[in-house]
């Protein structure tokens, strides 16, 4: 093979991919924002996580944030949900390289079954927002804390709002207690 044939293969390769990724964020209607390491801190200390606890993570993305909450609390049980085949792919190989134990699925957060879960993190659209604070009124325990990072429930109060210096300016961070 030939360089240029190479790079030809390559370049198409690259375009595939974003395209995949387009597709999933326009039906989706939720495009890939990597939550920053920082924020994803700020978020699992806002969980207030004991350490024994059953955590998702809802669009989980690159898998960071509950990578985050496994090296801060070893014992918790973290199950990340993604919709988009690529974003997924890349969150398989974010959670290989660093060693957690974190289960990771490629599915419809809206279709899976929250009932055990103790907290829950998300960085959604405010569409997919609404939709999950049915799921959550029909689903969720008493007590379940919820993690959003940026966008809010149409219905429900926080009990609790935090911001996060960036370098790009103040992010919000909001807890949610079923």
């Amino acid at each position: 093979m030939q360089p240029v044939d190479l790079v030809i293969v390559l370049v198409t390769m690259v375009v595939v991919i974003i395209g995949v990724t387009a597709l999933f964020a326009f039906l989706g209607r939720v495009p890939y924002v990597p939550t920053p390491g920082s924020t994803a801190r700020a978020m699992v200390t806002l969980a207030r996580l004991k350490g024994n606890e059953k955590v998702f993570d809802l669009g989980a993305g690159n898998g960071r944030i509950l990578i985050e909450a496994k090296r801060m609390h070893p014992s918790l049980d973290a199950t990340g949900i993604e919709f988009s085949p690529t974003v997924w792919l890349l969150g398989i190989v974010t959670i290989l390289l660093s060693g957690q134990r974190v289960a990771f699925f490629r599915r419809d957060a809206r279709k899976i079954d929250l009932r055990d879960a103790d907290a829950i993190f998300l960085y959604l659209s405010p569409h997919l927002m609404a939709q999950l604070e049915d799921k959550f009124d029909q689903e969720l325990r008493p007590g379940t804390v919820v993690i959003s990072h940026a966008f809010r429930f149409p219905r429900r109060q926080p009990v609790e709002v935090t911001k996060v210096q960036r370098w790009n300016g103040l992010k919000t961070i909001l807890r949610y207690e079923w």
